[in-house]
């Protein structure tokens, strides 16, 4: 299976059906062309052109196996936005000689760059940022944007590893298994 746009956009319509303002809440993301160009990371996993899109694709496919087919609407937010804000944490420099004009041995055709966002505010605070504030502009009730929040929040898993907060529900519990499952590769 391929994990693109196409499929989470799918996975949203599918999973959401009629919610059309969460659906909307989601495009936020899936229509972001830098979501759609970035890297997945640097150093660790997805770490090249798209890598994004497709580690949040995977998370997608993950999360719903993982949810017995029937994921809330609470877990399919989660999933599109927990790691949005990695637009900002890196950014792709393509090496105009080696990637575009003349090909050339051992020229990369494009460099990974970690960005000073990714240690002032990184994804984990950003992406909860970006939603807390187009959820509340949408007008969504407080009980769902604090669930949601808290899986952004927690889907690190740990404090040493980055998340603010531990997770204590199971949407969020189901978000950091799914996210760490596609990290070293695992494709239910």
């Amino acid at each position: 299976m391929k994990f693109n746009l196409e499929y989470l956009e799918g996975a949203v319509n599918k999973h959401l059906q009629c919610n059309y303002a969460l659906i909307a809440l989601c495009q936020i993301v899936l229509r972001n062309v830098h979501f759609a160009e970035a890297p997945g990371g640097v150093e660790h996993h997805h770490n090249y052109p798209k890598g994004l899109v497709e580690h949040v694709g995977e998370v997608m496919n993950n999360a719903v196996k993982l949810a017995g087919g029937n994921p809330s609407p609470v877990l399919i937010v989660s999933v599109i936005w927990h790691d949005f804000m990695k637009i900002r944490d890196y950014s792709i420099n393509y090496n105009v000689v080696g990637h575009f004009c003349f090909p050339k041995p051992n020229v990369p055709e494009f460099t990974l760059i970690k960005e000073p966002y990714r240690k002032l505010i990184n994804h984990v605070s950003g992406s909860f940022g970006e939603f807390y504030y187009e959820a509340k502009t949408m007008g969504l009730p407080q009980e769902f944007i604090d669930d949601v929040s808290h899986c952004l929040l927690s889907h690190h898993g740990r404090k040493e590893w980055g998340s603010p907060v531990e997770h204590l529900t199971a949407d969020a519990f189901i978000l950091h298994t799914a996210d760490n499952m596609s990290a070293h590769g695992i494709i239910l």
